[in-house]
């Protein structure tokens, strides 16, 4: 009795007796996938310019020392992403499997924040699954906080938002 499998991978496809079944999967499956090329992976790379801009957000501009406020940022980035072999790239080039959020709704705990008067706010340790940042207000007066953003695949450049004021009494 002849049985027809087909191998999906290069298409092939034979037939062959019951008995003969193990020896020839065998032989078969090694040589369709030895003769099968694989594809190389895709990768992208940035085709400057890149620009991000940040939209930071407090919950609370006026408030008294020694409470809490929740911080929020929004970053957009634009830029060309082109796909291309990754054997092709040059040593040392930056690449990603897939390119970055266009649109990032929160990412407060993902960037740095200049803050003056320097210390005039400690952040919590606590974790959010919102991404947004929590700080305890320890200074009174004028609090300027302004977030700062990486740019990937930019080294060490570095993208600053506008700052937000915060009036502690």
């Amino acid at each position: 009795m002849n049985t027809h499998f087909e191998i999906p991978m290069c298409a092939l496809s034979i037939r062959m007796k019951r008995a003969a079944r193990p020896v020839l999967v065998a032989a078969i499956l090694s040589s369709a996938l030895a003769g099968c090329a694989p594809k190389a992976a895709m990768v992208y790379v940035l085709e400057p310019p890149q620009t991000v801009t940040l939209t930071p957000s407090a919950s609370a501009v006026n408030v008294k020392q020694g409470e809490t406020i929740t911080l929020h940022v929004k970053r957009q980035t634009t830029g060309k992403w082109k796909q291309i072999p990754r054997n092709q790239l040059a040593p040392g080039q930056c690449w990603l499997y897939v390119p970055p959020e266009q649109a990032e709704a929160e990412v407060a705990d993902s960037v740095a924040w200049d803050i003056v008067p320097e210390n005039a706010i400690q952040f919590t340790r606590a974790v959010r699954m919102d991404h947004a940042r929590i700080a305890v207000v320890v200074y009174k007066g004028t609090i300027k906080l302004t977030p700062v953003s990486g740019v990937k695949c930019e080294g060490d450049r570095g993208v600053a938002g506008p700052s937000i004021e915060i009036n502690a009494s």
